[in-house]
């Protein structure tokens, strides 16, 4: 009875946690941010500094301007193993860069728009990974890990720039697989049009953007949808659910198979 109480409990303060936003603290976190000198990478890095977390902006801009209090890192595409000790620091690693070619279709656009969009994340997301069992020692240090990945809404509704909407998709279905075995808590960012160099029609503002982010990840969302289109709200949960099913049936628990070598990367 007592355990069922204690259960009872604990979930009764959960959900009081989700919503008054205490699931997740922000203070004192470390928390990295790629695409940090776009639209979205700007708000996120002063909204984030407002809830007293300690930022690291990851950058290819090397002319954009930071406040003085942000640590900046510079680095390029294809390098991405060269952050590994960078890495190590974070409490939070947030994957915001991302390229949009719109209606080119050609061999160079199809292997940018899969190198940023989708393979740059995954390498940077694998290093974490890996870093996590170098730093943390207890269970406690580990829970304290997450990766947000900004896969975007383009994973169920078009955005009229196909190559986009494909290496969004492909990231946002890796996302969905490394999920089952990741180590720590993974966040997807499934953002609709918002104002930017990539989309200067947008119709959000990357401001208001980036408060619901980190409103709906301390209230421990995982797929934290911001979007005007309702549709998305609808979809992507049932893409979510039906696709790690069906991972979840026809592939292999890492931690399972006996014939993966251990430094075998993800």
């Amino acid at each position: 009875m007592l355990n069922y109480l204690t259960i009872g409990g604990q979930a009764f303060t959960n959900s009081l946690d989700r919503i008054f936003g205490t699931s997740l603290s922000l203070t004192n976190k470390v928390v990295g941010i790629t695409g940090a000198s776009g639209a979205l990478g700007q708000a996120l890095v002063a909204e984030l500094s407002l809830q007293g977390a300690k930022i690291i902006a990851f950058t290819t801009n090397r002319s954009a301007v930071f406040p003085a209090d942000i640590k900046v890192i510079s680095w390029q595409l294809g390098s991405e193993a060269e952050l590994r000790s960078s890495l190590q620091e974070l409490d939070i690693l947030i994957v915001n860069h991302g390229v949009n070619v719109y209606k080119d279709r050609s061999i160079s656009a199809i292997q940018q728009s899969y190198q940023v969009n989708s393979f740059s994340a995954l390498r940077l997301v694998e290093i974490f990974i890996e870093t996590i069992s170098l730093v943390a020692e207890s269970p406690a240090q580990i829970s304290t890990k997450e990766i947000w990945l900004n896969t975007s809404e383009a994973e169920v509704n078009p955005a009229f720039s196909p190559l986009y909407e494909l290496s969004k998709r492909t990231l946002g279905d890796l996302v969905t697989l490394l999920r089952l075995d990741a180590p720590c808590v993974i966040r997807k960012l499934v953002l609709g049009p918002f104002k930017s160099n990539l989309n200067p029609v947008g119709v959000m503002s990357p401001q208001w953007v980036a408060w619901a982010i980190i409103m709906l990840a301390k209230r421990d969302f995982r797929n934290i949808i911001v979007t005007i289109n309702p549709l998305t709200y609808l979809l992507l949960p049932i893409k979510e659910f039906c696709q790690s099913c069906y991972f979840r049936l026809f592939t292999k628990s890492v931690k399972q198979d006996p014939d993966r070598p251990h430094n075998t990367p993800l």
